[in-house]
């Protein structure tokens, strides 16, 4: 069963919003750290640290995929993918944590794993609604993955300007992070994500249906695990994005670093 959600009416923001559905498979991938190979996702650009995630794959319906995606996807955004702890409640922090080894915790804890999608999270909360309880049992029995969500250098300061906007000046993981500076930790480098940030959430371009219009109008396309290789072509899709906003309130879009820490538990 599959839903289309298309209408600018449900909230601010959520103007390009996606066809939606569930599909599982169980596959868990344990990787021990090694160095961030930059060289094979990116230019010469420094990145910036900017939080970390314990998460579950994203696993787009079959009539999603067909738009260039692959059946597993790697996603540090709230619209699409479940994290833990599922019982973090706080907007300020709420699925990001500061450090990876809060990140590696979190990843381990598997309380409240079938837990209910807060209101906010209007995508999730359809979703449910659409998904037999087996699939929803399979989700919650998935792999989690540590990842961390790094900025380029050139990007940092714009976004810790809109987080302190949104979110003001509480300690929070990003606020942290960012006045920082720090390079990512050792980890896999699995490419760039486009991500958006408004109201003190982090979208991303699949749900805002911007890998269909980079497809069709810049011939980028979304490599393994739904991610793009190049910091090159994850700007050009940004680019692209913000160019369209209709004022300063809604999305702004940038390239983010994803890299995996997953560790033998």
């Amino acid at each position: 069963m599959h839903l289309t959600l298309m209408a600018r009416g449900l909230s601010r923001g959520m103007s390009r919003r996606f066809e939606a559905g569930w599909a599982w498979e169980n596959e868990w991938v344990d990787l021990a750290k090694s160095v961030v190979d930059y060289s094979c996702v990116s230019e010469d650009e420094a990145f910036v640290v900017a939080a970390f995630v314990a998460a579950h794959r994203w696993l787009p319906p079959t009539s999603f995929r067909a738009a260039h995606l692959p059946a597993e996807v790697v996603s540090v955004s709230e619209c699409l993918t479940d994290f833990h702890p599922h019982a973090q409640q706080s907007m300020h922090t709420h699925p990001w944590h500061l450090s990876l080894d809060d990140a590696l915790h979190a990843a381990r804890d598997t309380v409240d794993c079938a837990a209910d999608v807060p209101p906010e999270h209007v995508i999730k909360r359809i979703l449910r609604r659409i998904t037999s309880p087996a699939v929803e049992h399979a989700v919650a029995q998935g792999a989690v993955h540590t990842l961390a969500m790094s900025v380029p250098t050139s990007d940092a300061a714009a976004l810790l300007t809109l987080v302190k906007k949104c979110m003001g000046d509480f300690p929070g993981p990003f606020q942290v992070n960012l006045a920082m500076g720090a390079a990512p930790p050792m980890g896999q480098a699995l490419g760039f994500e486009v991500l958006g940030f408004d109201e003190s959430q982090f979208h991303t371009w699949l749900c805002y249906g911007w890998h269909i219009a980079a497809a069709d109008r810049l011939d980028v396309l979304p490599a393994a695990q739904g991610l793009l290789s190049t910091l090159a072509e994850a700007r050009l899709v940004a680019d692209m994005a913000n160019q369209e906003r209709e004022s300063p309130e809604e999305c702004w879009w940038f390239p983010a670093l994803i890299t995996q820490h997953d560790v033998l538990l």
